[in-house]
């Protein structure tokens, strides 16, 4: 698949098949990841945690499912069934708002690598504040002191086959 066809094709998968995902296919998602431009260069201020445990992956749907009934008053069940979830995480940016701008260019390429490899993706903002507010949870996956969970991604194989929606954003032109 060349790198446009993976773009157009990827998709928010919310239904997963209990297969997991290969360690070959996620060694190149994480590679994938770790290729994204990041502003200053400063790598050392990211970390990525591959969750593949499916008690600590429960444990962190049913927190972040009671963090938004305390947060908004609505009960959202995010664990879709997928077998792997990649969180990343940064430390805070020269800049107000870079640190979520590098993680979000990091997660983008590896959904992207993922919708190559064959694997459906939903990006996922919902678990990241239950995980931050949690140090069992932060120390439990091994989220390094110093580091804010920003985004994550659930990885896995989708139940149906959907054809990617089309989007549209408006564009001004100067």
């Amino acid at each position: 698949m060349n790198t446009l066809d993976a773009i157009f094709a990827r998709k928010s998968t919310r239904a997963y098949k209990s297969e997991q995902i290969s360690e070959e296919a996620l060694e190149t998602i994480i590679k994938a990841g770790c290729a994204a431009p990041i502003g200053m260069g400063r790598y050392d201020t990211l970390h990525i945690t591959v969750v593949q445990n499916e008690e600590m992956l429960t444990k962190i749907y049913k927190e972040a499912e009671e963090s938004m009934f305390k947060l908004v008053g609505i009960r959202k069940n995010m664990d879709y069934g997928a077998k792997t979830m990649i969180v990343v995480s940064s430390m805070p940016a020269y800049r107000e708002g870079m640190d979520a701008a590098n993680v979000g260019i990091v997660i983008e390429n590896m959904v992207i690598a993922a919708t190559d490899l064959g694997i459906d993706s939903v990006i996922l903002g919902g678990p990241m504040p239950a995980i931050e507010k949690s140090d069992e949870l932060k120390n439990a996956i091994g989220i390094p002191d110093g580091f804010t969970p920003i985004l994550g991604v659930a990885l896995g194989y989708a139940v149906e086959d959907e054809p990617a929606k089309v989007h549209t954003i408006n564009v001004n032109r100067v």
